[in-house]
């Protein structure tokens, strides 16, 4: 359900760096194709400018987001390639701790090869793949992985969720009884697919979507995505191998499109 990826810029400095790139567009009356506003012209309007506009940033429907070398260097655009890999499927679920099967009869304070027990719920979808003696890596706030296997799957009663019981070694000195952890069970691919950095994903209430190399344009493109692994996602539809993607800021190019075509201003 990925390849290392820059951290996306927080939230405040993409504004005053889109500010910065679209200053000036909402002020002048001189444009690069040298006209002016015409009587009772609204300037909302959308001129359909093409080429470089003067805030280093344009758009044309059809092409894509187009920037100045400069305004790419200051947005720290970056491009990937999409390139094949075999990406493991991953089943997620919170996994709560509620037993310790003891070990050592004759000494109940030694505590070492125990095995704790938890359980957790799946998704519907996810019962056809959980599968007793699967590997679940268990994921600590400290970020630290613990191994533990799968011991059996029930199916949901009436309309409720799968359960799935958890065995975990050596984990009685880190996991509580009681505690919520995070889980996950990695199933691998046999064949390598279509995959790309998961900072170059656009989710959107329309759909999920990447912004290809079109020319010397960036062009807004609909895909659709399958597993993830790490920092990678598995791309089924929307790229071949060989495209060329940018992995970041995807954000700070949808603001710049949805500027030109929903904010009011010149189409640029």
């Amino acid at each position: 359900m990925t390849r290392p990826y820059a951290r996306a810029l927080p939230f405040l400095p993409i504004l005053f760096l889109l500010g910065m790139v679209l200053a000036g567009c909402g002020d002048r009356k001189e444009h690069s194709h040298g006209h002016d506003h015409g009587p009772g012209e609204e300037h909302g309007h959308h001129h359909g400018h093409e080429g470089t506009s003067p805030s280093g940033a344009s758009f044309k429907a059809g092409q894509g987001v187009t920037l100045t070398q400069e305004t790419k260097q200051l947005l720290g655009v970056e491009v990937v390639e999409v390139t094949p890999q075999t990406i493991h499927h991953q089943i997620r679920f919170t996994l709560q701790v509620f037993s310790e099967q003891h070990r050592h009869v004759s000494n109940p304070d030694d505590h070492s090869g125990c095995d704790v027990h938890g359980s957790g719920l799946l998704p519907s979808d996810a019962l056809p793949l959980a599968k007793p003696g699967q590997a679940v890596e268990v994921i600590k706030q400290t970020n630290s992985i613990l191994n533990g296997v799968v011991l059996s799957v029930h199916n949901a009663l009436v309309l409720g969720e799968p359960e799935i019981i958890v065995g975990v070694s050596n984990a009685t000195q880190t996991l509580k009884h009681g505690e919520f952890v995070p889980a996950r069970i990695l199933i691998p691919q046999s064949q390598a697919q279509a995959a790309i950095p998961q900072s170059a994903v656009l989710h959107a209430a329309e759909g999920s979507f990447v912004y290809v190399v079109n020319g010397d344009a960036y062009l807004r493109t609909a895909v659709k995505v399958g597993a993830e692994d790490n920092d990678m996602v598995e791309i089924t539809d929307g790229l071949l191998e060989g495209d060329q993607v940018v992995s970041r800021p995807v954000q700070t190019l949808w603001l710049i499109e949805l500027r030109a075509t929903k904010g009011g201003g010149h189409s640029h």
